[in-house]
């Protein structure tokens, strides 16, 4: 019993700070919302990108314009912190792979993120020399696009399901403190 005092300890005070630092959600039309507003613009601008063959300049700047505005978002505290690192992972994502590299020269300088991002977002291992022929650029500008289309728009879900729960979060984190503590034999 000495044991479970500190671990109630713990899971008491780790629950009082998720309540009360987690961001709260708001009330407002969630198609208003930055964060939605930001992954509203990148899928825009991929879907431009690729839809008109524009090449990897105007991709490249519009991903800038989107870093900039996060950032800007993140500062005036109108997204969350974890929102913002991984839509700043989605956009360094997006930017590598617009990348013309025909030589392969950067490939070995971002490879192993690539992977593991698509890794990450679909669950399959993609081949390497499959990446790398899309990375040589073979069948036009941004073919690098296409080889995580499905990486990235894994992740845009994920983050707007993020967007919508983040008011949730609490509650969903405590009901699963609860239910430890008491499958833990330490409740009520």
């Amino acid at each position: 019993m000495k044991k479970s005092v500190p671990i109630i300890a713990f899971l008491s005070v780790g629950l009082w700070a998720t309540v009360m630092f987690c961001p709260a959600g708001t009330t407002e039309d969630p198609a208003a919302q930055t964060g939605f507003q930001l992954l509203d613009r990148l899928v825009g601008t991929i879907v431009k990108a690729v839809g008109s063959g524009s090449g990897s300049a105007d991709l490249d700047q519009n991903i800038l314009l989107l870093a900039k505005e996060l950032k800007s978002a993140r500062e005036a505290k109108r997204v969350d912190d974890l929102f913002a690192v991984r839509y700043s992972r989605l956009l360094s994502a997006v930017r590598q792979a617009a990348i013309k590299d025909p030589e392969g020269l950067f490939w070995p300088m971002y490879r192993d993120n690539m992977v593991n991002f698509i890794e990450e977002r679909t669950g399959q291992v993609p081949d390497w020399k499959d990446l790398l022929f899309m990375v040589n650029d073979h069948g036009g500008s941004g073919v690098g696009l296409g080889a995580i289309s499905d990486a990235v728009m894994s992740e845009v879900v994920s983050l707007h399901i993020h967007l919508e729960n983040l008011a949730k979060r609490p509650d969903i984190l405590k009901s699963y403190l609860e239910k430890g503590m008491k499958d833990a034999g330490m409740g009520k």
